[in-house]
């Protein structure tokens, strides 16, 4: 498996996800290569010995809905840090309505149907986080929400049997359930995304990151 860094070492905190990354020049694929059997990290972490301690992959976009009142982008990165499996959403949406962002804490999970029927619900990982305001005017509204959720050895095992149909986030104030399509195109950066196999393709690029 090819794998790609688009920035040197960093350090990541979990509670305010603060990433700095450089741009890196590249022909334009049609494709999205991480599922291509390319990985790549946007950032990642080492130890005094070299070992590497947190690793994240680019996000990928899988959701997307419209209508002509409101928008939403959903993305998802895995991260591994310090022998931890994590899932890391964003969900950012936009509307002419007022948006105010959530918190996900400890009552926060999101739930997986895969294609072969299957269930695996992820609980949210680490302290509570709370989403931003992006943008806020009187007509318009954009909002940031995230959330981490721990994909444990079993759940690893299911979410790379199967592909994904069905999504439930729930919190105490919050749901959202979204389906995972075949194909998606990514207009931002050109290419197209294939939502219902991003873990089969993805979670390698955290497991075998050392190979």
């Amino acid at each position: 498996m090819k794998k790609q860094f688009l920035i040197g070492v960093f350090f990541l905190h979990l509670s305010g996800l603060i990433c700095f990354a450089q741009e890196e020049n590249t022909e334009q694929k049609d494709v999205y290569v991480g599922q291509e059997n390319e990985c790549i990290y946007l950032a990642y972490n080492q130890n005094k010995n070299e070992e590497i301690e947190f690793i994240q992959t680019e996000p990928v976009m899988v959701e997307e809905w419209t209508t002509p009142l409101r928008g939403r982008v959903i993305d998802f990165s895995l991260i591994y840090n310090k022998g931890n499996v994590i899932l890391y959403l964003e969900i950012t949406e936009d509307a002419e309505e007022n948006l105010n962002p959530i918190c996900i804490g400890n009552d926060s999970r999101i739930t997986f149907r895969l294609k072969n029927g299957n269930y695996v619900s992820l609980p949210q990982f680490g302290e509570k986080v709370c989403g931003f305001v992006n943008q806020k005017e009187a007509d318009y509204s954009n909002i940031t929400n995230r959330g981490f959720f721990l994909i444990d050895q079993n759940n690893l095992q299911q979410l790379q049997s199967s592909e994904v149909y069905i999504a439930s986030l729930q919190s105490k104030k919050y749901q959202l359930d979204f389906i995972f399509r075949s194909e998606l195109y990514d207009e931002i950066n050109d290419y197209y995304v294939y939502p219902e196999l991003y873990f089969m393709s993805e979670l390698d690029c955290v497991l075998d990151f050392q190979k």
